[in-house]
Parts: C-alpha cells; sequence; structure tokens
C-alpha cells in the first residue's frame, strides 16, 4: 500500500507568551468536535490546494510579509446540533500554520474574525524575518 505525503504540515500559531489559541480552544471544545476539525485539516495537509468547498480564500497577501489568510470549514455534528467551525490559517512555505478557530454564526465570515487571524500572521512573520 502506497503511503501519501503531506503537502503542507499543520502546526499552530504560538504567542510570545506560549499560548497556542487554535490548540487551546480544541482543548475547550473536546469530542466530537475537536475530532472532526482535525480530520479536516488533516484532510487539507494532504490534498493542499484544494478549493471550496472545504477551504476559502479570506484575505490576500502580498507575498513576501504577508500570507493569504485561508478557512478550514468544519461542519460538526453533536446530537441533533449541527454546527459550522472554522480554522484560519496561512502557508509558509510547507507549514500550514494555524491561528484562529471559532463557531461560525453568520453566512459571512466577519471582518473581527479575519482580523485576528491577520494579525497574528504579521506576528508570526516578523519572528521569521528575525530568525534569519
Amino acid at each position: 500500500m502506497e503511503q501519501r505525503e503531506k503537502k503542507i504540515h499543520a502546526v499552530f500559531y504560538k504567542s510570545e507568551s506560549g499560548n497556542e489559541p487554535v490548540k487551546d480552544e480544541l482543548l475547550i471544545l473536546g469530542r466530537p468536535t475537536k475530532t472532526t476539525i482535525g480530520e479536516d485539516i488533516k484532510f487539507i495537509e494532504y490534498n493542499w490546494k484544494v478549493d471550496t468547498p472545504y477551504v476559502d480564500q479570506l484575505k490576500k497577501g502580498n507575498g513576501s510579509t504577508e500570507k493569504t489568510i485561508y478557512e478550514v470549514r468544519s461542519k460538526v455534528k453533536d446530537g441533533n446540533n449541527k454546527k459550522e467551525y472554522r480554522t484560519l490559517f496561512f502557508v509558509f512555505e510547507n507549514l500550514m500554520v494555524l491561528t484562529h478557530l471559532f463557531l461560525k454564526k453568520t453566512q459571512k465570515t466577519p471582518n473581527a474574525e479575519i482580523d485576528v487571524a491577520w494579525d497574528r500572521m504579521k506576528r508570526w512573520m516578523k519572528d521569521q524575518r528575525s530568525k534569519s
């Protein structure tokens, strides 16, 4: 049986204080939510570059100091409830940096949610430049 390789590798964004917001939120949500979201992220790792309905581009970056923000779309059935979660990320080289996770309550992804991911991406990119 042929083993496929991941095209990109998911990593959690880590703040200066050491917090990993997406990982922390997944732990709070528990099963089955974290399992479904994890499977969706894994699908993207193996099948990058996929498009809707799995992934949607939210905000385009300029390439050098800014990366494009995408969302992984996850539908979770928990008993009789169906909820939609979005995991926001950007791609840097072969990394899928998971920056923000939220429960989607509106048809359009709110700008405030995108802004959280954008700010974290900018901080992460700045940190990468300072390391090189």
